[in-house]
């Protein structure tokens, strides 16, 4: 049976990891003598393949001279998340990546979205979700776009959480005027756009026309800010499946993208004001 690829979670470990015994000057095979395993398990550890039990972890954290109560915790949970299970695991069969977008999402403290074809999936109304399932890439029939809308939905439940991330959107003109799913589907869409903005649950902005040539016209991103500082990632999604980047230097090159961007959008007032607009249509 064919190996399953490694989730993001356990790339996520794996890298912090690397960089861990790295920053303490250790090879593989001193990494492996601590850990009294071969080398080639620190290896498979480290590009995610292969998991790691909690308390090989601590020592190896140890090993690594890794003091820091927050940073041992934050990645001992990462180590036991891998074997959890959550609603997620419910949609797996029709979404085989939304377990690691539930992680993100459940851990992030910010996240940044860049968009220029769709409304960004916490944002959408189910109307335009079901528009976009029935279809869109996947063209699922009836009972599997239920299933992906129901999944998309309690996704959104993170935004109602006490500690819920910072969600800030920027959106190109051009999809606040795709008519998804239809006038009515798109005026209700855009409503519930400018209800959430004017609640303060999101920061949306608007990124017009007018603004001409700008960095974000290669594709829409996803940042997601998470804790320990260093370990935030990049989403973009394709045809192809989507992309993770987790090096410091893709991880900051996108976050100056995003508040380039930013600083070329629409304040949130006037972007509150062309939503509303829009949502009344001519």
């Amino acid at each position: 049976m064919p190996q399953k690829p490694p989730t993001i979670r356990q790339k996520r470990l794996g890298a912090e990891l690397r960089k861990l015994r790295e920053a303490a000057g250790m090879s593989g095979e001193e990494a492996a003598e601590a850990l009294e395993c071969g080398q080639a398990k620190i290896s498979r550890i480290e590009t995610g393949t292969n998991g790691i039990r909690p308390f090989e972890l601590r020592g190896l954290l140890s090993a690594y001279g890794v003091t820091d109560p927050k940073l041992i915790d934050s990645l001992v949970d990462m180590a036991k998340e891998g074997r959890r299970q959550g609603w997620w695991n419910h949609y797996g069969s029709t979404l085989p990546g939304i377990a690691d977008l539930a992680h993100l999402e459940a851990k992030a403290v910010t996240v940044q979205v860049w968009q220029t074809v769709l409304v960004p999936g916490l944002l959408q109304t189910p109307d335009y979700m079901r528009a976009l399932f029935r279809g869109g890439r996947h063209d699922y029939d009836e009972t599997e776009a239920e299933r992906c809308v129901e999944a998309r939905t309690t996704r959104q439940a993170v935004l109602d959480k006490p500690d819920a991330p910072e969600l800030t959107a920027l959106v190109y003109e051009a999809v606040l005027r795709a008519e998804v799913g239809g006038h009515e589907v798109m005026r209700g869409q855009l409503r519930h756009l400018a209800d959430l903005a004017e609640a303060g649950r999101a920061r949306i902005r608007v990124m017009p026309f007018s603004a001409g040539v700008h960095g974000g016209l290669d594709g829409p991103f996803v940042l997601y800010g998470l804790l320990p500082s260093g370990m935030d990632v990049v989403i973009m999604d394709s045809l192809a499946g989507a992309a993770y980047l987790e090096k410091d230097e893709d991880v900051q090159r996108y976050r100056a993208l995003f508040d380039t961007l930013r600083n070329a959008a629409l304040d949130p007032a006037n972007s509150l004001e062309t939503l509303k607009k829009l949502a009344v249509g001519p």
